[in-house]
């Protein structure tokens, strides 16, 4: 026997809310009359709507419309300024931390170093100190927090809000979501790094809007974010993407998750840096400096340096082969290299999309873009999109009248 989905008054309401608060996220400013007009709604409706955002901060009136014939109305936006969003990326090395308006604007930032050895408690503890400190800075701007997202390296189990399995940390069944809903008072989401990274790039990367994209995250992980069809998938439970950790190479090399020949032990941080030093470059210790190798890799591939161009190539090769295979699997338009290793990606861009090519099906090479990232910030501005849409479908507003 099926049934029906029921609806009563307040669920309507709260569909107009959403409806209205996409079509000013979509279009921008717009008056009350054209978004009425899109939505099929009565100008009665949408004022009603209006009114409440209105009183809630969440949109504001701008400028009156003169783009049509009769008495000019007042536009309508979305209040940059109606609260703010907390962005963190716990990093294998390092932590940042970022309050934003809900306009993204970046209001503070701040990074701390993880020691290598550091364990889960440790780092979380001095996490919580940042999200502190961010908190009382919106308080003190009267932003109130929207919510916090924060991205995680490693298998995260997303309904429950815990780290299952960090690869390369070592960390294992780490909670979060619910001990700082708690502590925070907030909305806390907690993502895969390279999933927020999808996020991004669905949102602001350099297609918005893609439906159909991969975002490859490479570092000292490595694992991608994939939308298909403008969803992302996550799996069952929540732990698609690790493709690190699929074999790749008969090279004797252990990955850091136990396996031999993982596709990460080809062109991750520690397979790079592993190569430049089998080839006699003499590139800074990892533990120097957060990047202070890679900027020395760059810097000698760019003053011409034969044994880094070659590693390069190499590896280019080699990511250019194991995107084939997402290529095949998903079907993308779009496909972003992004994280720690985009700099140097960026300079065998070619090679990358040459092997890309040459190990992808005829037809369906066609027409995909590869894109090597040029920001640093990825996964926290992928964090704030996050919180954006869940505010976005789920108004801090009153659901009353029709």
């Amino acid at each position: 026997m099926s049934t029906k989905q029921r609806y009563d008054r307040s669920d309507i309401r709260r569909l107009n809310v959403v409806s209205v608060l996409d079509q000013l996220r979509a279009n921008g400013a717009m008056s009350r009359a054209k978004i009425a007009t899109a939505l099929g709604l009565t100008r009665a409706t949408v004022s009603n709507i209006a009114t409440d955002l209105l009183n809630a901060s969440l949109i504001r009136e701008t400028e009156y419309d003169q783009g049509d014939a009769g008495r000019p109305g007042l536009l309508l936006n979305l209040n940059p300024n109606s609260g703010s969003m907390i962005a963190v990326d716990i990093d294998v090395d390092r932590i940042s931390v970022v309050l934003a308006n809900v306009g993204m604007e970046t209001l503070w930032r701040e990074e701390m170093a993880l020691p290598g050895s550091v364990g889960a408690d440790q780092a979380l503890s001095q996490v919580v100190d940042l999200v502190d400190q961010a908190l009382e800075l919106g308080r003190s701007m009267d932003l109130p927090c929207r919510g916090i997202c924060v991205a995680w390296a490693g298998l995260v189990k997303r309904e429950d809000g815990r780290l299952e399995y960090g690869p390369t940390s070592g960390w294992q069944h780490v909670p979060l979501k619910s001990d700082w809903e708690s502590r925070f008072g907030v909305s806390v989401h907690v993502e895969n790094e390279a999933h927020v990274g999808a996020i991004w790039a669905h949102h602001f990367g350099p297609r918005p809007g893609a439906q159909n994209l991969v975002y490859l995250s490479v570092g000292a992980g490595l694992a991608s974010g994939v939308f298909v069809d403008g969803v992302l998938l996550r799996g069952k439970q929540g732990f698609a993407g690790q493709v690190g950790h699929t074999f790749f190479a008969d090279n004797g090399v252990k990955c850091s998750c136990g396996k031999y020949g993982c596709w990460v032990t080809e062109i991750g941080a520690a397979a790079v840096q592993r190569k430049l030093l089998e080839a006699g470059v003499p590139v800074p210790d990892a533990g120097s400096g957060r990047d202070d190798w890679i900027a020395f890799a760059v810097e000698r591939a760019k003053e011409g340096d034969a044994d880094v161009l070659q590693i390069l190539s190499s590896v280019a090769a080699q990511l250019g082969s194991g995107l084939a295979s997402l290529v095949q699997t998903v079907n993308p338009s779009i496909i972003v290299v992004g994280g720690r290793l985009a700099g140097l990606m960026t300079l065998v861009d070619s090679e990358i999309r040459e092997a890309l090519m040459a190990a992808t099906l005829p037809y369906m090479a066609e027409d995909i873009q590869l894109v090597i990232s040029q920001s640093e910030d990825d996964r926290l501005r992928g964090c704030l999109a996050l919180v954006f849409d869940q505010m976005m479908k789920h108004p801090p507003i009153a659901i009353g009248r029709v």
